[in-house]
């Protein structure tokens, strides 16, 4: 047992250096592309680096994964892609609807926790998004991370990590499910418009 402690202290320790610090990103950035849960790590890093410190870290390494999953998504997949979608109406619509939210868009669904995170870096690399709109929209994480890694945060060992729980935080509950509100709305207006648009033009 107490070979394992020390195991576990000598990592943490490893995690507060330099090149311990760099291996983090290096990890969240494989998470991020790989589609795999990174939660836990935003906890984790909270609970190495601190509220504060922690955040940065979170955000760097998201973002640079994040990235690389969008110009991967569209240097392999998006080619392909638009074929299928040129069959299926609705999955033009849902292109179409992406397209005209932009930044606004891009940015509210970054904010709202219904949407997965390394899901949607594929998603956008699949439409004709721009990569200053993709990466400005980033911004929307910043709410979520701070509040993993102040949670984290709160840990007092590793073996703690895992039972800490959130304080109740009602202006991230409140910002959530305004940002889920207006992503449905904004969607659905953007439908409307591609509908009308359409009928013009066939009328």
């Amino acid at each position: 047992m107490n070979l394992f402690l020390d195991n576990i202290y000598n990592l943490a320790f490893f995690f507060n250096t330099g090149i311990g610090i760099l291996a983090f990103i290096c990890i969240y950035i494989l998470v991020v592309v790989l589609i795999l849960p990174a939660s836990w790590l935003s906890l984790l890093s909270g609970f190495l680096y601190g509220s504060y410190f922690g955040s940065i870290v979170v955000f760097i390494a998201a973002s640079i994964g994040a990235s690389a999953a969008f110009f991967i998504s569209k240097t392999f997949f998006a080619k392909k892609l638009k074929k299928v979608i040129s069959r299926y109406p609705k999955l033009i619509v849902m292109e179409q609807v992406v397209q005209r939210g932009g930044l606004k868009l891009i940015f509210l669904a970054r904010l709202s926790p219904i949407f997965p995170f390394s899901i949607l870096n594929y998603f956008y690399g699949l439409n004709n998004i721009k990569f200053q709109d993709f990466t400005l929209g980033l911004i929307g994480i910043i709410p979520g991370t701070f509040l993993y890694c102040s949670i984290g945060s709160l840990a007092k060992s590793l073996q703690d990590l895992k039972n800490v729980q959130s304080a109740n935080n009602i202006y991230i509950t409140i910002l959530s499910i305004a940002s889920t509100f207006l992503v449905l709305y904004f969607s659905a207006k953007y439908s409307k418009e591609y509908f009308d648009n359409s009928k013009e033009f066939n009328l």
